[in-house]
This record gives C-alpha cells, sequence and structure tokens, in this order.
C-alpha cells in the first residue's frame, strides 16, 4: 500500500522523498489530507512481446493465409455462406 506523504513534506525534503520513490516505494502527495497526486518509480515502458509473454494481450491471428482469391462465375453469397458454416463464432 502507498504511504502518504504531505506536499510540505515534500517541498521540504525532496531529495528524501525522491530516493523513498527510487527504492521502489509509492506515495500519495496529499493537501489539507485529500489525496492530490501519486509518485511512483519509473519503470521503462513494456515491449509488445513483454505483455504477450505475461499474458495481458493476445496476438491477433492471422486469417489472411486462410483466403483465396475469388474466381470470376462463383456465386459470392453462397460462397460466404459455405465459409461461414465452417466456423465456429463462440
Amino acid at each position: 500500500m502507498a504511504q502518504m506523504v504531505t506536499i510540505r513534506q515534500v517541498n521540504q525534503r525532496t531529495s528524501a522523498i525522491f530516493e523513498r520513490v527510487r527504492q521502489g516505494e509509492e506515495l500519495i502527495v496529499t493537501k489539507s489530507g485529500r489525496p492530490q497526486a501519486r509518485i511512483t518509480p519509473y519503470r521503462e515502458a513494456d515491449t509488445y512481446e513483454q505483455m504477450v509473454a505475461d499474458g495481458r494481450i493476445i496476438p491477433a491471428v492471422d486469417r489472411q493465409a486462410e483466403f483465396q482469391p475469388l474466381t470470376a462465375g462463383i456465386d459470392v453469397d453462397r460462397f460466404l455462406d459455405e465459409e461461414r458454416a465452417d466456423r465456429s463464432w463462440s
């Protein structure tokens, strides 16, 4: 849980406050007892690969390889109905 510090403490002890944050602590800055800001340690932005590895995102499936170009004379409505019948939408 984040610790509370007053804006006055931040003003008077900026170096010490930032050292706490650098060490990994998260602080909530208050003014008149009300939260005003959150100071958190800096982290590099997650890469796409890291988010996939963590399970936070699921990559899109490349479905372009499944489709073949239509040739002249094919009934497009019938073709689409057949394609859709082969897929599960659940």
